[in-house]
């Protein structure tokens, strides 16, 4: 009977089931499967990755996209020297090609810290971006500064005309003659700091966080905004002027038709 006993145990022992490598420490299996350790965060910094070489690729071509356009504008000048356009072109386009190298870069890369870098270098190492769009624009105002004294110059050749006809025929162009020399020398003066504008900002370089060299940019920013300034002002000063002229023509006429009419009354 004791043999029995025992041999039913030993058989009830062996049939029961083996525990699962899914089951829990009370023996219940929960059906879920255990991940490698650092699984989940090795896909987060991947994604985290991805987003950061999408936005650096899209301020990169943002920025590309941009000294496209500074290029064009400058080429399209009118009153700027041939050698200001190509110097500023040529640095516009080493500019270019190394935004695109650097998008490559960092398309590229796989490591995490090196990309970190090469993002933060398109605002630091490549702020030249920045000293083009400052002096693209100074050279555009310069360049319409310019083309508005030309045709002011135009205007005054012809009021210059007018005046030596109306003086030939006895008027007094006397207060008239002085505002045509001062139109004149307000254009002159505008073309001047215009010009000086340009040649002020011809002389920037990229910094390279050297302090001297960003010294000399700003003050070099400031004086040629200060040209652009007084140019402004000379234009302002030349309009004022033509309309004096114009003005004390129509009186003129008007006088001269006065008299014309009140002589042939009988």
């Amino acid at each position: 009977m004791i043999q029995t006993f025992f041999y039913s145990l030993l058989l009830a022992v062996l049939i029961l089931p083996t525990p699962s490598l899914a089951q829990t420490s009370a023996g219940v299996n929960t059906g879920a499967t255990v991940a490698a350790p650092g699984v989940t965060a090795s896909v987060a910094i991947d994604a985290k990755l991805v987003a950061s070489k999408e936005k650096a690729s899209k301020e990169i071509d943002r920025r590309v996209a941009a000294l496209s356009d500074i290029n064009t504008r400058v080429q399209g000048m009118q009153k700027v020297t041939d050698a200001f356009k190509q110097n500023l072109g040529a640095a516009i386009q080493t500019q270019s090609s190394a935004l695109t190298a650097l998008k490559a870069k960092i398309n590229a890369g796989a490591d995490a810290e090196v990309i970190k870098a090469d993002i933060k270098s398109i605002s630091q190492a490549y702020s030249v971006f920045g000293l083009f769009m400052q002096q693209a624009r100074i050279a555009a105002m310069a360049d319409r500064e310019v083309v508005v004294a030309s045709m002011m110059a135009t205007l005054g050749a012809k009021l210059q005309a007018r005046l030596t006809a109306a003086q030939a025929a006895g008027a007094d162009v006397t207060a008239l003659a002085t505002a045509l020399t001062d139109l004149g020398a307000k254009i002159s003066n505008a073309n001047t700091q215009a010009q000086a504008a340009v040649s002020a900002t011809a002389v920037l370089t990229a910094d390279g966080s050297d302090k001297a060299k960003i010294a000399a940019n700003v003050a070099a920013l400031k004086t040629a905004r200060t040209n652009l300034d007084t140019a402004h002002k000379d234009l302002q000063a030349a309009q004022k002027n033509i309309q004096t002229i114009i003005l004390g023509l129509k009186k003129i006429n008007v006088s001269a038709a006065a008299t014309t009419t009140t002589s042939v009354t009988p």
